[in-house]
């Protein structure tokens, strides 16, 4: 077993169901060269294959934002070429209203046109006073496949993701959503690495890697039935040792990218449990969230785009007055 990396987030075992992702309003407002053109920002950009939970992942982390976690957000309306961008805002209200019955976000649509940023500044509540300023990019999982090459093509991005890339200027958190559901994961993650490498060769230097694994149950299950890569099939819950055994097993070429990664502080490795979810008129809801998983994601990337860690100050934790939720 290869030692473990900085950021193992350990996981609860709970079951998990299935994932969907929304559908925002209004198309883009921003141009590639706009986006070449951009003065500075962090970026978190959720990679994977269609229903991998890209778009549930970060329904989920706003949700702990704006009702949960110790945190004040705001969505920002940003200035563009042609007028302000709301699109940000009409996100957030349709999850909204998803948050409160518990519906899952539905799939993106796959236009190359339907790509959009979510601009949001986060201040601590309690505990140290701390602030990140970052923004999500919503694209879908069929124009994220074009990055695998095939025998008659050569792997792509759309110009527009493309050029979030090509701007030397911007931070980067990517996070690798490895869902049980396809076999082919692996091709796509180290697909789409070797084009960033290949593509952009000091991208590294400014982003950070994440691996999620999504429906925890399902990929524990996953994991006993074939075994972890040294033939053990004993494992009783999805630990660390089972988490590190799980992505070496199933995205083997995938895990020596992690395992490998120059600065071990910029990579994390998790489970993600949403909570219980019931069928409920034919459809999954999910009828009692748990943030226990995504409040430890989001301070991780917050870190990684401050080198600060929200929780309590330092004199807290001398008294003993923890200020921190």
């Amino acid at each position: 077993m290869a030692k473990t990396r900085e950021a193992i987030i350990m996981p609860q075992d709970r079951p998990l169901g299935t994932l969907k992702r929304p559908r925002p309003p209004s198309p883009p407002k921003q141009t590639p060269d706009e986006v070449r053109e951009k003065a500075g920002g962090n970026y978190l950009f959720s990679f994977g294959f269609p229903g991998s939970g890209k778009t549930t992942f970060q329904w989920m982390m706003m949700n702990y934002l704006m009702n949960e976690g110790p945190f004040s957000p705001e969505i920002e309306v940003p200035d563009r070429a042609n007028g302000p961008d709301w699109e940000g805002r009409e996100i957030i209200n349709l999850w909204k209203g998803q948050w409160i019955e518990g519906r899952f976000p539905d799939r993106n649509p796959a236009a190359e046109g339907d790509v959009r940023e979510v601009a949001v500044r986060a201040r601590t509540t309690s505990g140290k006073k701390l602030e990140v300023n970052f923004s999500f990019l919503e694209a879908s999982g069929e124009l994220l496949k074009k990055v695998r090459p095939t025998s008659d093509k050569a792997p792509e991005l759309i110009p527009l993701l493309r050029a979030y890339f090509e701007n030397p200027r911007l931070k980067f958190v990517v996070m690798l959503m490895l869902s049980p559901d396809k076999e082919e994961n692996d091709q796509l993650f180290a697909s789409f690495m070797a084009y960033l490498d290949n593509c952009f060769p000091e991208l590294r230097d400014r982003m950070s890697l994440g691996v999620i694994v999504t429906k925890p149950e399902e990929s524990l299950k996953r994991l006993r039935e074939f075994g972890a890569p040294d033939g053990n099939r004993g494992f009783q819950e999805l630990d660390e040792e089972a988490l590190l055994a799980y992505v070496n097993r199933f995205c083997g070429e995938t895990y020596q990218i992690w395992e490998s990664w120059p600065q071990p502080k910029k990579t994390m490795l998790s489970p993600l449990y949403l909570g219980e979810i019931d069928m409920i008129e034919g459809e999954p809801r999910l009828v009692k969230p748990d943030f226990h998983h995504i409040g430890e994601i989001f301070c991780w990337l917050f870190e990684q785009f401050t080198t600060k860690r929200p929780g309590p100050t330092l004199w807290e934790r001398i008294t003993g007055e923890l200020d921190w939720k």
